[in-house]
């Protein structure tokens, strides 16, 4: 919702509506019975939907995946180009009303969610990293980005196979910008409300129809998000933020996302997530006649006087339909947040794929202290890092003690996990008091509770064979 705090007075527009649907070039626009053109911003590409009349079969065997299929409206002579799209499916069908053509397809850049991409990057513009996998992109697809805008965030990304469209959500997510590709196959990338459309409203007497489900829904209200990740030995990395409003009350939500492989990836994902699922804004969906120059994404005045509707809201999906059963061109705006029922399906999706998932953190801990052995860190009695482990220096046995690590709130429960060669008989140590004081428990991926309160943790490696080396060692925490 885009917050504004001058007068704005909408001037109603002549509504003298022209639309065309061609299929294939073919105008089919007397024909069409119903159609739905649904154009979103950052959570995918178009998709639509026509059912034509075909009385005695005249188009039957006419048309076929691969054709194009464009819809054109406005108030003047139909020559706007609101969606082009490609068929997916061609169904032909007969029922007691009649005989008729259904077609369904996506929008024209649907190759982005054929394509998976490989592309890493460190300390980089989410705008800078859209770019190059655009250019990673097959010439012969015809993908630009014009209309990329420039960010001033930077992130890491280590990308293996991950779905375009995946990729575009996590760029989005991370820089709070709105990504969507015209139908010219130029990519828009800009900031969450900063466009505003000046050129539509949609204002109760005038072109407005019918409200649906306008509230705000508690349901996806969380109060804590953990995110897990995972190191470059496999080891998880954890951490939980926490809403300052959380009281007794509290909402969990859960993230997995392996190629965060640091501690502040993987805290920035839960901090962005939980961001998200607070403080949220009203949602709607809201029909009007014809809406000819709004684009996804871009912010919209609304004035419904009976619903206490007034001011500008952020259009995160553009319906457009027409046909004899719409009654003519009508725009449904989908604002500020997905339609009740959306966001649960693809909860119900994840919550199923983590079905068969392993759990790495059984015991639920919170966060984590990740020690990769890349660099030399911590102190050393008889002890090495070299070549990425943890090993003695030729000695028999040596030990290892890690850097302090300072806490804002106290510590109540650990568990230890490593990863390695030869590690039987390896002891490891725990301390919350900086070093101070040493707790002995040696069963890895077993929760321990700290016997005092845990501020200034330290972990202690005590080696007893030369051919022991650690890889990677995690101390899990809450």
């Amino acid at each position: 919702m885009r917050d504004i705090t001058r007068i704005l007075i909408p001037i109603p527009k002549v509504r003298n509506t022209h639309c065309k649907v061609e299929l294939e070039g073919d105008d089919m626009t007397s024909r069409v019975i119903s159609s739905k053109f649904i154009y979103p911003t950052t959570t995918g590409i178009g998709t639509f939907n026509m059912v034509l009349s075909n009385a005695h079969g005249q188009l039957t065997g006419t048309y076929s995946v691969g054709d194009t299929v464009k819809f054109y409206a406005d108030n003047t002579d139909n020559t706007t180009l609101q969606f082009w799209g490609r068929v997916d499916y061609v169904k032909d069908s007969i029922s007691e009303d009649g005989q008729f053509l259904e077609i369904d397809g996506r929008h024209r850049s649907f190759l982005l969610t054929e394509h998976l991409v490989c592309h890493s990057a460190t300390g980089t513009s989410p705008s800078q990293i859209l770019k190059d996998i655009i250019d990673k992109l097959p010439a012969s697809y015809g993908f630009t980005y014009a209309n990329v805008g420039s960010d001033t965030d930077s992130m890491d990304v280590e990308w293996n196979y991950k779905p375009f469209w995946d990729c575009i959500f996590e760029l989005c997510k991370h820089s709070g910008f709105d990504c969507y590709v015209d139908n010219d196959l130029d990519f828009h990338y800009f900031g969450a409300n900063s466009i505003e459309n000046t050129n539509e409203a949609i204002v109760e007497g005038d072109n407005f129809i019918r409200t649906k489900d306008w509230g705000t829904n508690d349901i996806y209200e969380k109060t804590r998000v953990t995110a897990i990740g995972q190191d470059d030995e496999g080891l998880p990395i954890v951490y939980t933020a926490i809403s300052e409003e959380e009281g007794d009350d509290i909402k969990e939500f859960f993230v997995r996302d392996s190629s965060a492989n640091t501690e502040t990836k993987v805290q920035n994902i839960a901090e962005a997530k939980l961001e998200e699922l607070t403080n949220r804004n009203p949602q709607a969906n809201i029909t009007s006649y014809g809406l000819e120059t709004i684009k996804p994404g871009e912010n919209l005045l609304i004035l419904i006087p009976r619903q206490q509707i007034n001011g500008q809201y952020k259009v995160i999906q553009i319906t457009h339909k027409f046909g004899a059963k719409s009654g003519g061109w009508r725009t449904e705006c989908l604002i500020e947040e997905e339609e009740v029922g959306v966001s649960q399906i693809i909860q119900n999706v994840s919550r199923q794929i983590r079905k068969g998932i392993k759990s790495d953190n059984p015991n639920k801990m919170n966060y984590s202290y990740n020690f990769t052995f890349d660099t030399d860190s911590g102190t050393h009695s008889s002890t090495q890092i070299t070549g990425g482990v943890l090993r003695t220096d030729g000695s028999v046995g040596g030990t290892w003690t890690s850097d302090n690590k300072s806490l804002d709130t106290s510590a109540g429960y650990y568990e230890l996990r490593a990863v390695g060669e030869s590690l039987s008989g390896t002891k490891y140590r725990v301390s919350t008091d900086g070093g101070v004081v040493w707790i002995s428990n040696n069963l890895l991926r077993t929760q321990y509770a700290f016997p005092t309160a845990a501020k200034n943790l330290k972990v202690q490696v005590i080696l007893t064979s030369a051919d022991t080396q650690i890889n990677s060692l995690a101390l899990l925490y809450k």
